[in-house]
């Protein structure tokens, strides 16, 4: 039996079609849900599972299931969406009745970060732990916790929301949540143009030159691909935003560390594509606070499903 996996973003829908052995046949791939209700976002959704089938010619009697990753909170097994800071709606959706009544097929639904933490964990760079915790680091921040081999929700299925863990409470970013000082408010692609203007306000304080980087005229245009670029070019304050993201997500390591005490963290998402000093500051940080608390040095690894992840995700849901 073939299976269907959906991963839903706030800017991109995918869905791909897989054979028995978990391959991807075929991916469709679309933009216009941005801005849709939760009607019009389902309406994509069939068009493109649609798609997916006729480009293999494989009829709906021939899947077994479908796994859709949800940029939000859900309440598991029900697949009620409870909140999302990237999608308008959604607030005690029956997402999962409403698609599996359109579609006609069994329909699993779950946080992305959950997905994409048993897709790391089955087919990436989660296999042979048995304690893992995923971090993701991309619009928004997530994570999802593996236990003795075995996902762990929480008693709604909301755990692993690490994008909520308040790292710096005194600090100036208020998370779309309305806390302030979350990991999320500092570090992620929702802050990096407030996290870029503080920097240079700051520079131009210490009579610093306060530039965006090349091919960015618009701070309100800024993405994650300029300020690689600008970091590899030299720009100061592209390099400042850099190291802090990285000394951020080093104490959001080291608090999942100590709560959690995983034999392997792997991150993933677009943000850990960002060139050093990210990433060794991101664990620089995180080992330098741990110090001899950490008898045995914690296993980071990058993840290796890279755009795939979503779509294994989402299939490995359905898995066993």
């Amino acid at each position: 039996m073939y299976r269907i996996g959906i991963d839903l973003g706030g800017t991109k829908l995918a869905v791909g079609l897989a054979d028995p052995s978990g391959a991807i046949l075929s991916e469709v791939v679309s933009h216009d849900h941005v801005g849709c209700d939760e009607n019009g976002v389902l309406d994509r959704i069939v068009r493109n599972v649609d798609s997916a089938l006729a480009r293999q010619g494989v009829k709906k009697s021939e899947i077994s299931g479908v796994g859709v990753l949800f940029p939000g909170h859900v309440r598991w097994p029900d697949g009620v969406t409870l909140t999302t800071s990237n999608l308008p709606g959604f607030k005690g959706f029956p997402f999962r009745a409403s698609l599996q009544n359109r579609l006609g097929l069994p329909v699993v639904v779950d946080n992305d970060a959950n997905g994409q933490t048993i897709g790391e964990f089955h087919h990436g760079a989660g296999k042979g732990s048995r304690n893992m915790v995923f971090l993701t680091v991309s619009t928004g921040v997530g994570g999802g916790i593996v236990f003795d081999g075995k996902l762990y929700r929480g008693a709604t299925g909301t755990a692993g929301e690490f994008g909520h863990m308040i790292v710096d409470v005194d600090g100036p970013a208020v998370c779309t949540c309305g806390n302030r000082g979350c990991l999320m408010s500092i570090v992620s692609g929702l802050a990096l143009r407030e996290t870029y203007r503080r920097t240079m306000v700051r520079f131009e304080q210490e009579g610093k030159p306060a530039l965006l980087p090349t091919g960015c005229t618009d701070l309100r245009e800024l993405n994650g691909q300029q300020l690689s670029a600008g970091v590899l070019e030299g720009n100061e304050v592209c390099f400042s935003v850099t190291k802090e993201f990285g000394t951020f997500i080093g104490i959001g390591l080291y608090n999942i560390f100590q709560m959690l005490n995983p034999d392997r963290i792997v991150l993933g998402g677009g943000l850990l594509n960002l060139p050093e000093p990210f990433f060794g500051t991101a664990l620089s940080t995180l080992f330098d606070k741990a110090g001899m608390m950490m008898y045995d040095r914690l296993d980071i690894r990058k993840g290796e499903l890279g755009g795939n992840a979503g779509i294994v995700g989402a299939i490995s849901l359905l898995e066993p």
